[in-house]
């Protein structure tokens, strides 16, 4: 028996052991040598881990609970610091172990699709994707969520291939940790029940089902739902922070879009009267989200079709980025470019670009494409269609958008487009063969 008889070091991989020892040696070298960077993002979570750590409570002040976001990075985050001491330089090593853990789950996705070969050549792409290794150094639960998302959806397929109770429970705990994660993924949650009504199952199998996973799901979610209601004596799912993005996904001078002008961003605080800020996450706060929650509705009720018109706008935004790195205040792409130049560097600038550009569009463009040739196997690969719609459906109406938050459903994408690659050399090369062996050629 050869070497590509054997499963364990086929050429697939082979291709994706290659792919992961480039990947890392590539986040090593972000993470040791490139720049840093302070967000209010990374501060909250960075506290809330520590008083976990320290208090053993959910809170900023160590006097009063938090609901600011979801309690699940914030939980690994203080494990991870139980461990290791108060140490956030090294959190960029955890989230590569993430980002592996979320390689693992595409490469399995893709492989129960497609067979091994789509699965390691879409694992390889996804960890050689310079945006997962260049834009997450910090502390942020990008890379969690693209995690937790790759598993939920590796679920998903494992569901519609051989449907069971224990498949539907896994489903449902993924659906569960990744709600603690980032709420809005709640929107996804609610879609993917469709799945088990359209199945070929019998009713009462697709209501055993649907009483699994959504009984799985909620004993997870429910107990923190029921803690923010006994704390803040409001009804909060999950964390606030809803107000705040209806307020400023509502403002028409800003879409609603990040990345924005400082300038800008103040503005839109100041007038919604929530300013001086006491802390660059304040607008987070129940009180103050529970505010702008108030003034966003109205505001929207006000205008509701120019808020819709808002809100499509986004959708380009979420997947394709917006125009704050490309142009600058004038409109012009040029002048936007030098500038991103000076301030980035000319090898992240050209690849924002890109990205905004050639990157995403193209993806996007062949996964359409994927999905109209492999239609016959439309029951199947719907998960793959369903990831990106509910992710889009979640963030774009009741958050502020940027690019990375398309980062945890792209690869659904990339399998698309690495199946229709593979499937369209196969193709080619049958078709090569044939000629070759034909009469007439023979002759």
């Amino acid at each position: 028996m050869n070497s590509s008889d054997c499963p364990l070091i086929g050429r697939p991989q082979r291709l994706l052991l290659s792919a992961i020892l480039v990947g890392l040696f590539a986040r090593a070298w972000v993470i040791w040598h490139g720049p840093g960077y302070a967000f209010a993002v990374d501060e909250l979570f960075d506290t809330l881990a520590w008083n976990l750590v320290t208090l053993h409570q959910f809170t900023l002040d160590g006097v009063n609970p938090a609901a600011h976001v979801g309690p699940l990075y914030p939980t690994v985050l203080a494990v991870f610091y139980s461990i290791v001491g108060h140490r956030p330089e090294w959190v960029p090593m955890l989230h590569v172990l993430f980002d592996l853990g979320a390689v693992w789950c595409i490469y399995r996705v893709g492989t129960t699709l497609w067979g091994s070969r789509v699965g390691a050549w879409t694992a390889a792409l996804v960890f050689l994707y310079p945006t997962y290794w260049t834009f997450d150094p910090r502390i942020r639960s990008e890379a969690l969520l693209t995690f937790l998302v790759s598993l939920w959806l590796w679920a998903t397929v494992l569901c519609g291939r051989s449907p069971s109770r224990h498949r539907y429970a896994f489903l449902g705990i993924t659906a569960g940790l990744t709600i603690l994660c980032k709420p809005v993924v709640l929107v996804l949650a609610l879609f993917l029940v469709g799945l088990i009504w359209i199945g070929t199952d019998r009713l009462s199998q697709k209501i055993a089902y649907a009483v699994v996973y959504g009984a799985t799901c909620a004993v997870l979610v429910l107990p923190w739902s029921v803690r923010n209601y006994i704390m803040l004596h409001h009804f909060i799912p999950v964390s606030a922070g809803m107000g705040a993005g209806l307020w400023m996904g509502s403002d028409p001078v800003s879409r609603g879009s990040w990345p924005m002008a400082p300038e800008r961003e103040r503005a839109i605080w100041e007038s919604a009267g929530i300013t001086p800020l006491p802390y660059a996450y304040a607008m987070y706060d129940v009180q103050v989200d529970q505010l702008l929650r108030e003034k966003a509705l109205n505001r929207i009720s006000a205008d509701p079709v120019g808020y819709v018109g808002l809100t499509l706008t986004r959708v380009w935004d979420f997947w394709i980025g917006n125009s704050f790195y490309l142009v600058n205040e004038e409109g012009e792409l040029a002048q936007g470019f030098r500038k991103d130049t000076a301030a980035r560097g000319w090898v992240v600038a050209s690849y924002s670009l890109l990205k905004r550009l050639l990157f995403m569009p193209g993806f996007i463009v062949i996964a359409i494409y994927s999905v109209w040739v492999h239609r016959e196997r439309w029951r199947a690969l719907l998960p793959l269609y369903m990831f990106p719609i509910g992710l889009t459906a979640g963030y774009v109406p009741f958050t502020v958008e940027a690019g990375r938050y398309a980062l945890p459903v792209l690869p659904c994408l990339m399998v698309l487009a690495v199946a229709l690659m593979v499937h369209r050399w196969d193709t080619r090369s049958v078709g090569s063969t044939r000629l070759i062996s034909s009469p007439a050629m023979s002759a």
